[in-house]
């Protein structure tokens, strides 16, 4: 995605060249040096989604700017540009990657997984393949078990990149416990067909 650069002190700030407009009104607002004002802005296109707008806003919660200077929350907000695919976000965590304790990582995907959770219910095959992101690389330990299941279920949604994904990751599962792997994809999708999927196509799968 191209995209234009606003740099200010301490923080820069991608803009996608096509940007909601609502967007764009929080960065003028950052540049007009009101910056609580632009945080709340960004705080509520992040809540609804908005992937640049959850960039920037760890941006600001990393430096301080226009909100009290929190990692957790520079963390959090990164994370979720990050599973939207902003490429940026990548730098962002990398950054903060020492202040991301064992800890703080597993409350990060207990509370990412908790935003998820209404679209892999629903079967959104993205969430699900999000949620193997959070499980292989936010985890302190990757769950390669719990990746992969997320990954099978994506790749039956015809999710894209979720197949090759899958592949990758039961390759670096054991070979004595790959059945066990894919019979867990299988209980995991029983366990959706019994809530928010029930009469979805794919459950009709079942064995």
């Amino acid at each position: 995605m191209k995209t234009r650069a606003l740099l200010l002190p301490l923080v820069l700030l991608p803009l996608a060249a096509q940007a909601a407009p609502d967007l764009g009104s929080a960065i003028e607002t950052l540049r007009a040096g009101r910056a609580p004002e632009a945080a709340q802005m960004l705080l509520d296109l992040a809540r609804a989604g908005e992937s640049e707008a959850q960039f920037n806003l760890g941006l600001l919660y990393a430096q301080g700017i226009g909100v009290p200077q929190n990692d957790r929350e520079a963390l959090y907000w990164g994370w979720r540009a990050r599973l939207a695919g902003v490429p940026a976000a990548r730098a962002l965590i990398d950054k903060l990657a020492d202040k991301a304790s064992p800890a703080l990582r597993e409350e990060l995907v207990t509370r990412i997984e908790a935003d998820l959770d209404p679209r892999i219910q629903s079967g959104d095959g993205r969430a699900m393949l999000e949620r193997s992101v959070l499980r292989l690389d936010l985890l302190p330990k990757p769950d390669l078990t719990g990746g992969y299941v997320w990954q099978a279920l994506s790749a039956a949604l015809a999710t894209p990149n979720a197949a090759a994904a899958r592949d990758a990751t039961l390759a670096r599962i054991d070979p004595k416990d790959r059945l066990a792997a894919q019979d867990a994809a299988l209980q995991a999708l029983r366990d959706l067909c019994a809530g928010g999927m029930a009469g979805h196509a794919l459950c009709a799968t079942l064995p």
